[in-house]
């Protein structure tokens, strides 16, 4: 399954009956688990619309995972932006309780001087 050239590998792939190969530098586990996500996309399209021809098969197929990875994208950005905002309001929480236990040695002092 696997050619060697250049110390790039050559991949024979199978999806939707449609066989190609790709060159390049991916292990052959990542590039089966790419083929297989795609076949099963391709194959639930086609389940919904079994007399779809090939070509608007793969278009259909092409956009819901386009779909997909701009949904997660975008979930991935407001996950960076929800992390820091959380980071920022831990560090401002950490200067407040700092603060505070500042000011609680101050007052214990002030209490220990009064008794």
């Amino acid at each position: 399954m696997i050619a060697k050239k250049q110390d790039k590998n050559k991949f024979k792939l199978n999806i939707l009956g449609d066989q190609f190969t790709v060159t390049g530098d991916f292990d052959e586990d990542y590039i089966a688990k790419l083929a297989d996500y795609v076949e099963k996309t391709g194959l639930e399209i086609r389940n919904a619309y079994p007399k779809l021809p090939f070509r608007r098969l793969s278009n259909l197929t092409m956009i819901n995972l386009a779909d997909e990875y701009f949904k997660l994208r975008s979930q991935c950005i407001e996950l960076s932006k929800e992390k820091e905002r959380l980071r920022e309001a831990n560090q401002s929480l950490h200067q407040e309780l700092k603060k505070l236990r500042q000011e609680n040695e101050e007052l214990n002092t002030l209490l220990e001087e009064v008794e």
